[in-house]
């Protein structure tokens, strides 16, 4: 599949109405207008939005949108899924317009997520405005960032989902242990779009990833954040494997972000080398007595019966 980027993602919250002043004044992220009362929609550049959140009874991802680079790339990806026997259904004309793309199909993978494949995000140039002073975020064609999701289990079908059919390149583990997997779609330089953690028994979001344009930017969110009584997951530090510096505290939603600056980008030209580092950090992210993700639940009781908005 011809996968740009992570596109967006939804969410579904009891505390949507909290991310209205959480994700501008403290994020720095834009306000996108919205139809519905009970969503925010929250912008990180021209796009016509990046995250969702959705007013529901519970703490959990409604959904992973994946840019694929056209129509024909998108038409690929639908006959990838036809012969992989994997079912999925094509958007209607509203459920298009709320996501603000031009074509949408979705599907529920092996992990149990919604993924959803689509192509021509639409974007206002010179539109974006951040909810506070800032210098912006890294997104673009290179989508949002990342999203990290829990599974009970590592098996051969979720290995052949995310290699073969969303054919998804091997970024690393993270660290010895083997417990993290990171990937990102083929045409995006990032080091990693997603990541999986092998948590026996749960299933669900574990954290997301943003990153910004100057290291200030992480250094007054994390400011804002003590400030502000938010609880850290991670205090502030700079990873082995993919060295950036980054915070993790907890959104209204109950799981972590991780504030990032300074990401990999790995070159097409320059042979990938694969790493396995013996600590997740090089300093800091001294993990703190914080609870777990809420958007994390059993497995057992798990059915993905996300909505259609």
């Amino acid at each position: 599949m011809d996968i740009i980027g992570l596109g967006y993602l939804g969410l579904e919250s009891a505390h949507a109405s909290d991310w209205s002043e959480y994700g501008p004044q403290v994020l720095g992220l834009g306000l996108a207008p919205s139809e519905d009362e009970g969503t925010v929609l929250l912008r990180m550049d021209e796009r016509h939005h990046r995250i969702a959140v959705r007013q529901g009874e519970r703490e959990r991802l409604s959904y992973l949108g994946w840019h694929l680079r056209n129509r024909i790339a998108f038409e690929a990806a639908l006959t990838v899924l036809e012969r992989e026997g994997i079912e999925y259904t094509l958007a209607g004309q509203e459920l298009i317009d709320e996501r603000g793309v031009h074509a949408m199909a979705w599907f529920i993978g092996p992990d149990r997520q919604r993924h959803e494949l689509f192509y021509a995000q639409s974007f206002n140039p010179h539109s974006f405005l951040p909810g506070r002073p800032h210098a912006g975020f890294m997104a673009g064609d290179g989508g949002l960032g990342h999203v990290v999701l829990a599974v009970p289990e590592w098996t051969d079908e979720l290995e052949h989902f995310v290699t073969d059919v969303m054919q998804f390149k091997w970024y690393g583990s993270g660290m010895s242990t083997g417990r993290l997997r990171f990937y990102s779609p083929k045409l995006n330089l990032r080091s990693h779009s997603i990541g999986y953690a092998t948590m026996p028994g749960l299933l669900g979001l574990q954290h997301i990833g943003i990153e910004v344009k100057e290291l200030d930017d992480v250094g007054i969110a994390y400011d804002l954040v003590q400030e502000r009584g938010i609880q850290l997951m991670a205090t502030l530090g700079r990873h082995a494997q993919d060295p950036v510096i980054s915070f993790y505290s907890f959104t209204p939603s109950g799981f972590p972000v991780e504030y990032i600056w300074d990401g990999v980008e790995e070159s097409h030209e320059r042979p990938f080398t694969e790493q396995r580092p013996q600590k997740l950090s090089v300093w800091g992210h001294k993990f703190q007595n914080a609870p777990q993700p809420s958007t994390l639940y059993a497995a057992e009781e798990a059915t993905q019966t996300a909505p259609a908005g």
